[in-house]
């Protein structure tokens, strides 16, 4: 049966699995590769189910255990030719490093058919994917922008789950211990997205008919669970939305986050 694992989620590392235990792939690997081990073992997915790992962007906590990870899989590394370029660069990736560049078309892998958007963070060629799988279930993963455009939203229309980035709540990253710098990089159009826009795009989506979210990457510092869910939850009300009988949400946990079947 196919899943949804997201493993880690947060500033101490991203990762996430879509797939099943015979095959899938895997956005981003943002912890040690001795902890991202544990973690596919705990959903009894082996490593040689992972047929390729697109990653979002270049930021430690989303490329931490890449390298060792392609010393013992060499597999695919699926993403936008900055991403590969700074990969590189950073001594993650050699030139040897199998690699697909994904741009303007879609690309299929065993049965998988990968989507490229891009999304507005501070580095070069950071992308979201929407995945589908064989059976024609589709997953959108989009964390690290600082703002939802019109393109990025056709992209998740359509989709039966969304992970979507619901980074802070503005009031507490203005109260909290962060260095002013810091604030504004969050706030600014390439740092994180805010509760509200997350919850904005969330009942845009529902109209649309996606029925399931993952709220994800939330802050530690400057936002809660219960705010971020507390956001959505309002939002979809607007619409008219039930929990359990329109929508279900989700919370991507920092770690061990539950199994979502799809």
């Amino acid at each position: 049966m196919a899943k949804f694992f997201p493993m880690f989620s947060g500033s101490g590392g991203n990762s996430s699995y879509i797939g099943d235990s015979d095959g899938g792939v895997v956005v981003d690997i943002g912890v040690s590769y001795k902890r991202f081990k544990t973690a596919l073992t705990s959903a009894d997915i082996p490593l040689e189910a992972i047929k390729a790992v697109l990653i979002t962007h270049e930021h430690t906590d989303h490329v931490k255990g890449l390298k060792v990870f392609l010393k013992n899989n060499p597999v695919p590394v699926i993403a936008s030719r900055e991403t590969v370029y700074a990969l590189e660069f950073a001594g993650i990736m050699t030139y040897e490093t199998p690699r697909i560049y994904l741009e303007g078309e879609d690309y299929e892998l065993d049965g998988i058919r990968l989507t490229r958007f891009a999304t507005s963070h501070d580095c070069v060629g950071s992308s979201g994917y929407v995945i589908e799988l064989s059976g024609g279930t589709k997953v959108a993963v989009c964390t690290d922008l600082g703002v939802m455009t019109d393109c990025i939203k056709e992209k998740l229309c359509g989709c039966d789950l969304v992970m979507l980035e619901s980074n802070h709540d503005p009031v507490m990253l203005r109260l909290g211990p962060y260095p002013a710098e810091l604030k504004l990089r969050i706030a600014s159009d390439k740092g994180h997205l805010p509760n509200a826009v997350c919850a904005e795009t969330i009942a845009h989506l529902y109209e649309k008919g996606t029925c399931r979210f993952v709220l994800a990457h939330i802050s530690k510092e400057n936002n809660t669970p219960e705010k971020a869910a507390s956001a959505a939850r309002a939002a979809l009300m607007d619409k008219g939305a039930k929990e359990g009988r329109d929508y279900i949400l989700y919370i991507a946990e920092p770690e061990g986050s539950k199994i979502i079947p799809l």
